[in-house]
């Protein structure tokens, strides 16, 4: 490849365009991740496919982190090093790897670091679950019973490993040149903002991005019709899909006690089911369903990898989320024609336009409010409105990978020189 060369770091991951590289820079990227496993999706997941799509542009992409779990289906289009830290769970492991992150970056020549974790010695630190200190807060918020949820708070500081993190995270924002900070929405932006007073010009938005071929292609498309006739063979319901590695977290509670409530103020609307996808422990949530009658109406689907012909097969998704950076599968959702439903403590929730793609509510908790939304969205009217805006108005390529990876390519342009010297690295 022609072109200057820098060399670059990156701590993210995979998949994504296949495009001819729009800039005159070739880069050396490795991407840091505390752990990495494919299969657990997520976070991941998009570090996974944003290595893969650097990769694809043609930069030599490295993707370090402290232990790796491979998937012997996948050949990843870019470099997997583990850093093989071991140890005991908590802040000393924690410090064993940033540790091994140092020596690995004196060994090795990088200009560009590039941290899904807090590390002083990136330059461009991109949290994708938000910030680890407010994220800590939300989560606290997501337990059911207001007097666990206030003692959750009350003990935020007896968990150390997050404490050595968020220890870490108030160093890097405190450092007079510390990382930029590239947040995957507006709503972690303003943490950063609230939580540690982070400048303006330490801040770069960068919305999230889903690789969006593996959606829209015909054996996706395929498996999407075949299980939306075994889910609805009259074609009369309206199917809601919900996701989630922590059920909890993301609202799952309420979203079955709104389904309940709905229910019963159902008038002219079709009849709605939802589909709940989660590997977590979900007997509490089936015994709750039980109880509101709502067997029928929720069904519980254990984990699966076929989350790209679910998203096919409904009519639209709903994440009624704690909190979340930039939720994947709203972006999904969106780049398949389907409308969402979320809260505004989800950073996909700026994609919704107000309510023209999707609906917003304000509280997860607030059932009321998310009972209406989902009838809003049962209602054929209503449905075929926000699809046809969404394809109208191309959402597709504004949910992109392609369009994330730019985005980055043009802070990394910001942040490199013409000539690098070697910088003094750090934890």
């Amino acid at each position: 490849m022609t072109g200057r060369q820098v060399r670059a770091i990156i701590i993210t991951g995979t998949g994504g365009p296949g495009h001819v590289l729009p800039y005159d820079v070739f880069m050396r990227i490795a991407l840091v991740l505390e752990k990495f496993k494919l299969a657990k999706g997520g976070a991941e997941r998009s570090s996974y496919e944003l290595a893969g799509g650097l990769a694809e542009l043609g930069h030599h992409v490295t993707l370090l982190a402290g232990t790796i779990e491979r998937d012997s289906s996948v050949e990843p289009p870019f470099d997997l090093h583990s850093l093989s830290v071991s140890g005991p769970r908590g802040k000393v492991r924690w410090r064993r790897f940033q540790h091994a992150v140092i020596r690995h970056l004196h060994a090795n020549e990088y200009d560009i670091v590039h941290s899904m974790v807090p590390l002083t010695a990136a330059q461009v630190y991109q949290p994708r679950g938000g910030s680890i200190l407010y994220s800590a807060r939300r989560h606290a918020q997501s337990y059911d019973f207001p007097l666990l949820a206030k003692l959750k708070r009350a003990t935020l500081a007896l968990n150390r490993p997050r404490q050595a993190r968020i220890a870490a995270e108030r160093k890097l924002c405190a450092a007079a040149d510390g990382p930029v900070v590239a947040a995957l929405s507006n709503y972690v932006a303003e943490q950063f903002k609230s939580e540690y007073n982070l400048p303006d010009h330490r801040l770069r938005v960068i919305p999230n991005g889903v690789a969006t071929d593996p959606l829209i292609d015909e054996k996706a498309q395929s498996l999407g019709r075949k299980f939306r006739r075994q889910f609805d063979k009259n074609n009369d319901l309206a199917l809601f899909l919900f996701a989630a590695q922590n059920p909890r977290l993301k609202g799952l509670t309420c979203l079955i006690q709104a389904a309940h409530l709905a229910a019963r103020r159902r008038t002219g609307q079709r009849d709605f089911r939802i589909l709940a996808v989660s590997g977590w422990k979900y007997a509490s949530y089936w015994r709750l369903a039980q109880r509101l009658n709502l067997d029928r109406r929720v069904v519980f689907m254990g984990s699966t990898r076929l989350i790209t012909p679910l998203v096919q097969m409904c009519d639209a998704v709903v994440l009624p989320t704690f909190n979340d950076a930039c939720s994947r599968l709203i972006l999904e959702a969106l780049a398949v024609g389907r409308p969402a439903i979320t809260t505004r403590f989800n950073g996909a929730a700026e994609f919704l336009d107000q309510g023209k793609y999707g609906l917003v509510i304000d509280e997860p908790n607030d059932v009321e409010a998310l009972a209406d939304a989902l009838l809003q969205l049962a209602d054929r009217k209503q449905h075929l409105k926000m699809t046809s805006a969404i394809e109208a108005d191309q959402l597709r390529e504004k949910v992109s990978l392609r369009r994330h990876v730019r985005r980055l390519l043009e802070l990394y342009q910001q942040i490199i020189p013409p000539h690098t010297t070697p910088r003094k690295l750090s934890v």
